[in-house]
């Protein structure tokens, strides 16, 4: 499952940053690409398309980013309560090591105080 996300994450991003790239080259250099294709195939592709591929590879960057962030975030906070949840263990340990120092002390007692009677 790993493997899968990291070559779904590589697609992801090479994919934003081809769409990105065409995009501002095509909004930039618009009357270059008009000559190159003829004008009936062009059918009027409105600029607005350009920038809007373009708003949208940044959508997908930020959201990448974002996600990332979050992941790491996320995998922190669970090393940080596996060291609590080693912490908890480590004081439960020490209470029953203690339970036990205490409990042949109290076997005792009571086998004097048998013994009195």
């Amino acid at each position: 499952m790993q493997r899968f996300k990291l070559i779904f994450h590589i697609i992801y991003v090479i994919i934003a940053v081809v769409i990105m790239y065409f995009s501002v080259d095509i909004l930039l250099h618009t009357e270059q690409y008009l000559s190159k294709i003829k004008l009936s195939s062009y059918i009027k592709f409105p600029r607005y398309v350009m920038g809007l591929f373009l708003f949208i590879s940044i959508l997908m960057m930020v959201e990448f980013v974002l996600q990332q962030l979050k992941i790491h975030s996320i995998k922190n906070g669970v090393a940080d309560l596996k060291d609590e949840i080693v912490d908890l263990k480590a004081k439960l340990y020490d209470k029953s090591q203690e339970d036990q120092v205490i409990s042949p002390d109290e076997d005792e007692e009571s086998q004097v105080e048998e013994d009195e009677d």
